[in-house]
């Protein structure tokens, strides 16, 4: 146990001094103290550098960006022009449609008209008959 004492008061008497609290201006100065001039210019000149570099970055990222934006409004303008066509394509493709059923819708009404009978046809004399046959030829059926 005498040993052990002794050791114990050996290291507190060692460490005592590394313990002890150092004044704040002491670290400061020996740092400033040791960095040359010509070391701090170079840590400016470094730092200037990293500057440039984060600014040429972010123009270039910048300018990625812009061309990114202006092939999209390409993009966007080439697809409002096809949809346009597309657009313009599906309402002539209706309006020919649409005509081409009423034209249709007008052949079949001049056939059932050129076919029908006329109620009046067997009625009346033959004078009276053959005025009304006279009379009611169309004029486009000239053939008739």
């Amino acid at each position: 146990m005498n040993k052990s004492l002794i050791a114990a008061v050996a290291s507190l008497a060692f460490t005592a001094p590394a313990l002890a609290d150092k004044p704040e201006a002491a670290g400061k100065e020996v740092i400033e103290n040791k960095a040359p001039a010509e070391v701090q210019a170079r840590v400016d000149e470094a730092r200037a550098t990293a500057e440039e570099k984060r600014l040429a970055a972010e123009e270039k990222r910048h300018e990625k960006q812009e061309k990114h934006l202006k092939k999209e409004e390409k993009r966007l303008a080439a697809e409002e022009k096809r949809l346009q066509k597309e657009e313009k394509r599906l309402g002539a493709e209706a309006e020919r449609l649409e005509a081409e059923q009423e034209r249709k819708g007008f052949e079949e009404q001049k056939m059932k008209k050129a076919e029908q009978e006329r109620k009046e046809m067997g009625k009346g004399s033959e004078k009276g008959q053959a005025a009304r046959e006279e009379h009611s030829k169309k004029w486009w059926q000239f053939w008739k």
